[in-house]
């Protein structure tokens, strides 16, 4: 091969299974190089090819799985179906977490995509959602839309008679989302399954209590109808620089647990 210039070409490596050299048929294992128009030459160095690559089998997308008798079938009785199916980008489901300012509004979107012909909904994301008609997506067997989600305190509910309303148009919406009190900050504490956050995203340490909520700043200001009036991990004896000495985690000083104890005031044993 003539002289190339560096920026006309990038060196990769294969471990198999991707190419084979066109003048033996074998597949091919190690270094090589792809030209920017598309080109690909075994070897590291332009001025040493060992033969040029083509693939060893068509990439395909998996939108026809090959994984049951009956998708083999189709793909050998409906080839020219199958290879269209396989030249649409695959929706990648995707679960969003919502932003402090989502809190701030009391609320966020959800992005969903269902197959018209199985009626199978899977969560996406805000940019599949944005693009669906900008991509080459499969767009007359899928759909997308939006559902508004309640963060609020008593979000499970809202949710429930949201989606009771949807069920009609949607079926199977309902119970596509069963815990339908997700991402509800409660006290200042956000439940996402198993998992606690507090309103900025940031996660809640596991070890720490279930009591773990937001408290109270002074005597006239209550935030936390749940927590007696002036008692937050600062004003307790176990806060020191951020730490609970108690639980042995960081925790945040406007937060409360059970275990507080005023300073200056012995637990009691």
């Amino acid at each position: 091969m003539a002289y190339l210039p560096k920026n006309k070409y990038k060196k990769l490596y294969t471990k198999g299974g991707q190419y084979r050299l066109m003048t033996t048929g074998e597949p091919y294992v190690g270094e090589y190089l792809k030209l920017n128009d598309g080109r690909l030459f075994a070897g590291s160095d332009p001025s040493n090819i060992k033969g040029k690559l083509t693939k060893l089998y068509p990439v395909r997308n998996n939108n026809v799985l090959d994984n049951n008798k009956n998708n083999k079938v189709y793909s050998i009785l409906q080839k020219k179906l199958s290879q269209e199916q396989d030249n649409y980008i695959p929706i990648v489901s995707s679960k969003p977490i919502p932003t402090a300012l989502d809190y701030s509004n009391n609320y966020f979107n959800r992005y969903i995509s269902v197959k018209l012909n199985t009626k199978e909904y899977q969560e996406i994301s805000k940019d599949t959602y944005e693009n669906f008609n900008k991509r080459a997506y499969n767009k007359s067997l899928n759909k997308v839309f939006f559902i508004k989600w309640d963060l609020g305190e008593e979000n499970e509910l809202s949710n429930t008679q949201r989606l009771r309303q949807l069920e009609y148009d949607l079926p199977g919406i309902f119970n596509f989302f069963p815990n339908r009190g997700e991402y509800g900050m409660r006290n200042g504490v956000i439940y996402v399954g198993n998992t606690k956050l507090y309103p900025n995203g940031e996660s809640i340490p596991k070890n720490l209590p279930v009591s773990y909520q937001l408290g109270n700043p002074d005597v006239n200001e209550i935030k936390n109808p749940n927590i007696p009036a002036n008692q937050n991990c600062a004003k307790c004896k176990f806060f020191e620089n951020g730490n609970c000495n108690n639980w042995g985690e960081k925790v945040k000083k406007e937060f409360y647990c059970r275990a507080f104890v005023g300073r200056g005031i012995q637990p009691p044993k």
